[in-house]
């Protein structure tokens, strides 16, 4: 292992693309099982509402890991605006899954924006 300097980091560099590239599309995925589980909290599956939780926790810290400092935060703010759905023991009501459906929305949007500036 005689890599220089200059080869170690531009081998780190290849492998955060990388990692990059594979958080995007996991969490392209993961936006799809959003909008599904959104559909089943407001049928009152509870699950779905943690299900929802638990993703935007996920994208939130390996979104800061990884650079996407904008996307984690968003992601923090839907993690947030779901805590406060889940200890309620009822249903969601529509307007509180309005907003949670414009936090996915957003979600997704930021997620697009990012994915573009990775690419480039």
């Amino acid at each position: 292992m005689n890599d220089t300097r200059e080869q170690r980091l531009a081998a780190a560099k290849a492998r955060m693309v990388e990692l990059a590239a594979k958080f995007i599309e996991r969490t392209q995925g993961d936006l799809r099982t959003m909008r599904a589980d959104l559909e089943k909290a407001g049928a009152g599956d509870a699950a779905a509402l943690a299900e929802i939780r638990h993703l935007a926790h996920r994208m939130a810290g390996t979104g800061a890991t990884l650079g996407f400092a904008a996307l984690g935060e968003r992601a923090a703010v839907t993690e947030a605006l779901v805590e406060t759905l889940l200890p309620r023991g009822t249903p969601p009501d529509a307007r509180a899954l309005e907003k949670l459906a414009a936090d996915i929305g957003a979600l997704e949007s930021q997620l697009a924006t990012d994915a573009r500036r990775a690419a480039t």
